[in-house]
């Protein structure tokens, strides 16, 4: 009795049945039934034949069974298809041993089902000790008792109205696989259309999905959302089979959950939020048992992610606090953990990390969700100015957990989050290189490539590397890579975003105005503040001051910026004062900044604001402090600066050493820092930049006409000249090699 049980077990594991255990034959299961007979006859006369070819085949073979198993009912056209794919090809006995056994239902009429138990029965017979290569307790051999023990069942006005279906499944489709015209294919698809039809009607006797392979279909789904996007249905197609799914199982939840994910990743906020509510009702209509009334908190809490994914945070913490207490009523440990990492994220609460790691099984997801509270943690905290050391060190400990536990997604999401902190704080190599090691890591486990959305942030933050060293042909590429392997929402918008801020620097530096300006106004739906920041830029290098100022006025304003988003409040600082040199005003301003980026640990930004300082006090004529703030700042941008600042950074020093230093060594000071001003042609020219190229080569021709070398300073002059002519400046104001 047990044994049978098992085998039951068994049966309905590999059996497309309704939600109510009821096997029912389709043409479609026939059809497979009729492939696994013909199969199990054929093998020993391919063995015979051919040797070398038959493992192959049996793998293909064994492969589109376990998928015609799995998957819902297809029509013949569709089943055809599969048998002469490349994937599945059968052999081409077995096919035409396959069509023969077709064409012999269509002619022989009902009789065909009467011999049919028997036929099977000899083989389960046959195979008991399986020279055939099937077992009585393998899929193939469960699949064949399941269908002789429901057929024997079967009543005689069952069976012929089982005759008449399968007589119309195959003659829909053979004419056009005879054909293989568009005609034909237009034909077959009017017929799906009616099919469709009439499945809307509610014409059909059973269900095209069963419940188990409608959990396959939405863990499977569900686990390529998540690790990998591009290998799941594109949103039209999911949604689609989720209708087909929704029909069959209409007190299903889990798809409407899925429905959800589907809705989030194209951005529809109110398809996300009723299907939520769907998967609420449903489960509250089979809320029989405490398994289901588990799901309640977790469905809180992902409604509460929604509504902070979208901005709204009061809404956000509703949902937050209904899960709590969801979770506290079931005493769901691993939801309070998920709960207590998202208020970590909206409240900006320090978490505890705990002094022991938990061993067993129970507390594995608790582990999880610690990892995840302090990677939140750490995000919020950056912009508070928490100091960089002990961030890190959190992040380490966070990476304990995830190596510990084998958590790829947090590991990946960890190595992002580095990448993202070496950025804030001006280390852009670091933050390349963190990419670089996330790009080149194996992220394949268990046959699983994981493709999430912090690859996505490591190859923009590569993208913007490359970008700033100038090197705009492998940005391109690193960006179309992007593209392919991220190509919907939300994570389409980070390579969108890059790309624009990417074409916008590069149009500013070449001197090309509407190209930057339609860039800058293409980024504003993405980055409001982002797009203020290059307009500014941009207004600035053309000499439109006054509209710079007035942008940057739009983000001085909020006050709150400055906690909230304290790198573009600096940067929107740094670029005010640019626009106030030479005024006296400045020094105010660059204090300021000086003071908020150092409390703040932004270095790259506090090695700018020094510039601007060696630029002022320059401009005042004090060449001497305005080349030891020079020096302060040429390390930290050397280092960790695109080509573009460190051309400008070695142009500002070669200016302040030339200034300060006593008149009969000028000419030996230039000739000290000739290679410095040669490299800064070099990566302006590499950039584009002809503008910052002749104003170099203005200052040695004025250089060297004070000093009275008339020979370098005519040579220095032509090739002034020879750039304007082959790159004019127009009939534009352009400021000084300031921006």
């Amino acid at each position: 009795m047990n044994e049978k049980r098992e085998i039951d077990a068994l049966l309905c594991w590999t059996t497309n049945q309704v939600d109510k255990g009821v096997y029912v034959i389709t043409p479609n299961k026939l059809a497979v039934v009729f492939l696994l007979q013909e199969y199990v006859k054929l093998r020993p006369v391919l063995l015979k034949k051919a040797m070398d070819f038959l493992p192959k085949y049996r793998k293909n073979f064994n492969l589109l069974l376990l998928k015609l198993i799995q998957y819902p009912d297809m029509s013949y056209k569709e089943l055809y298809d599969h048998l002469i794919s490349s994937t599945y090809r059968l052999h081409d006995e077995h096919l035409a041993a396959f069509q023969k056994v077709v064409s012999t239902i269509l002619e022989g009429g009902i009789e065909v089902f009467h011999n049919l138990p028997a036929n099977i029965e000899k083989i389960m017979n046959d195979t008991a000790t399986p020279p055939g290569g099937m077992t009585q307790l393998g899929i193939g051999g469960l699949l064949l008792r399941r269908f002789v023990i429901t057929l024997d069942r079967m009543t005689f006005p069952e069976l012929i109205k089982l005759y008449q279906n399968v007589c119309e499944y195959f003659q829909k489709s053979i004419r056009a696989i005879a054909l293989g015209s568009k005609e034909a294919g237009l034909m077959i698809d009017l017929e799906e259309q009616d099919d469709a039809v009439n499945r809307l009607k509610g014409d059909r006797e059973f269900g095209r999905w069963s419940r188990r392979q409608t959990d396959l279909f939405v863990a499977q789904q569900c686990s390529l959302l998540q690790c990998n996007e591009t290998k799941a249905l594109n949103p039209r197609d999911l949604q689609a089979k989720l209708a087909e799914i929704i029909m069959d199982n209409p007190l299903y939840s889990q798809a409407h959950f899925l429905n959800y994910l589907n809705c989030v990743r194209v951005r529809d906020y109110v398809g996300a939020v009723d299907n939520l509510h769907r998967a609420f009702d449903r489960n509250a209509v089979k809320n029989l048992s405490s398994v289901e009334t588990r799901a309640y908190q977790y469905l809180s809490l992902n409604l509460a992610i929604l509504h902070a994914q979208f901005g709204y945070m009061r809404e956000a913490h509703v949902s937050l606090r209904e899960a709590i207490m969801l979770a506290q009523e079931v005493g769901d440990r691993t939801c309070l953990q998920l709960a207590n990492s998202w208020l970590s994220y909206l409240d900006h609460h320090k978490i505890q990390v705990p002094d022991r790691v938990p061993a067993n099984s129970v507390e594995a997801n608790i582990i999880k969700s610690i990892s995840l509270g302090i990677q939140f943690f750490v995000k919020s905290v950056a912009q508070l100015g928490f100091e960089p050391a002990k961030q890190f060190e959190l992040l380490m400990w966070s990476d304990y957990f995830n190596c510990q536990q084998s958590m790829q997604e947090l590991i990946a999401n960890c190595m992002a989050e580095k990448a993202a902190l070496w950025t804030l704080y001006g280390r852009y190599d670091l933050a390349s290189l963190t990419s670089q090691v996330l790009l080149s890591a194996n992220m394949t486990q268990m046959g699983k490539t994981y493709n999430g959305e912090n690859l996505c942030h490591a190859l923009c933050c590569l993208a913007l590397w490359l970008s700033l060293n100038g090197d705009h042909f492998r940005t391109f590429s690193v960006l179309q890579y992007a593209r392919k392997c991220f190509p919907r929402d939300p994570n389409a918008r980070l390579w969108t975003l890059t790309e624009l801020h990417v074409a916008a620097t590069k149009a500013i530096h070449a001197g090309e105005w509407q190209k930057a300006n339609l860039a800058c106004c293409r980024i504003h739906p993405l980055d409001k503040n982002l797009s203020l920041l290059q307009r500014a830029t941009l207004n600035i290098a053309r000499g439109n001051l006054s509209i710079a100022n007035g942008l940057l006025q739009t983000l001085l304003k909020d006050h709150s910026l400055a906690n909230r988003e304290p790198l573009v409040w600096t940067r929107a600082m740094i670029l005010h004062a640019t626009a106030l040199i030479p005024s006296p005003e400045v020094i105010n301003v660059l204090i300021e900044a000086h003071e908020f980026a150092r409390r703040k640990h932004f270095d790259y930004e506090v090695a700018t604001i020094d510039s601007l300082f060696a630029h002022q006090l320059l401009a005042m004529g004090m060449p001497v402090k305005a080349l030891k703030s020079c020096q302060e700042a040429l390390d930290v941008i050397l280092q960790h600066g695109g080509i573009y600042d460190r051309a400008k950074i070695m142009f500002l020093f070669v200016k302040c050493s030339v200034a300060a230093a006593e008149a009969p060594k000028k000419r030996q000071e230039m000739e000290k820092c000739d290679s410095f001003l040669m490299d800064a042609v070099k990566f302006f020219t590499k950039l584009g930049a002809y503008v910052k190229v002749k104003d170099i080569y203005a200052f040695m021709a004025q250089f060297y006409h004070e000093i009275g070398m008339q020979a370098e300073r005519n040579k220095c002059a032509f090739k002034f000249r020879e750039i304007d002519e082959q790159y004019p400046t127009g009939s534009f104001e352009v400021a000084d090699a300031i921006i």
